[in-house]
């Protein structure tokens, strides 16, 4: 890792502090095509993703080249609208990949009386390293045997860019940069469909904890018509993909609590 030498096994990320305004909220959920009353008052977990993202570039990750690899989030309960939150973290570990590394991260989000109400484990590969073969990356089925379709929406270009608009990555608004990275088009961010998955959850269970992770494989292009399917057992959703237009899953989510 002689690019970044402080990045290692272990290390911990400086702690930070921010709140989720409401406006911010409404603004990435419309973006979305979610109403945003489902929520009332409370933040949707996925609105956690930037501010994590910030304490990755406070310490020199990049995030243009990157790949969200996977992201779990374990809500004991749920944060408030404008509440200061306390972000700390630390590297779980740094594997090999041929694009740099795969960086595996904890964090926990927690109230200004200490009290932690978001654990979250996110992984995914880092354009920085030695460049080597990877180990591979282990991924649930794509199995869709039993699954059955609960919701469909069509993404909208501009309100994939807008969404994205304040993280720094063309790569969600800008078709050549898109395109110089392989892309036909440019990709909605792996955030806004965890805000999918959740949204499934609140509106089924209204939860204030749950425990759910989240696998990217494909991207999701800014046009794309996004198909969720979901499969039950003993009458709680335990699994759901997000199908792509070509009816592949863009990610895959496990719920393991609600």
């Amino acid at each position: 890792m002689s690019e970044a030498p402080v990045l290692e096994d272990g290390f911990e990320f400086p702690t930070q502090s921010f709140s989720v305004a409401k406006s911010d909220q409404v603004r990435k959920l419309t973006c979305s095509g979610i109403d945003p009353t489902i929520y009332g008052d409370a933040v949707d977990v996925a609105m956690l993703g930037l501010p994590t993202l910030r304490v990755l570039m406070a310490c020199g990750i990049p995030i243009l080249g990157g790949v969200h690899l996977s992201q779990r989030f374990r809500q004991k309960q749920a944060f408030q609208l404008e509440e200061e939150i306390t972000i700390s973290g630390r590297i779980l570990e740094i594997a090999p990949h041929p694009r740099g590394c795969i960086l595996k991260c904890a964090f926990e989000y927690a109230r200004q009386d200490g009290k932690v109400c978001v654990e979250a484990v996110r992984s995914g590969i880092s354009p920085i390293g030695a460049r080597e073969p990877s180990n591979g990356i282990p991924r649930p089925s794509e199995e869709l045997d039993g699954f059955g379709e609960i919701s469909r929406r069509t993404l909208v270009p501009e309100k994939v860019a807008d969404y994205s608009s304040e993280a720094g990555n063309l790569i969600h608004s800008d078709p050549e940069v898109a395109r110089e990275h392989g892309f036909r088009a440019p990709i909605a961010a792996g955030l806004m469909g965890i805000h999918f998955y959740q949204e499934a959850l609140q509106q089924k269970y209204a939860p204030s904890a749950f425990d759910l992770e989240v696998w990217f494989r494909r991207p999701m292009f800014w046009d794309d018509t996004l198909s969720l399917v979901a499969r039950e057992k003993d009458g709680r959703i335990t699994a759901m993909h997000l199908l792509t237009s070509e009816g592949k899953p863009a990610s895959n989510c496990v719920v393991h609590a609600v």
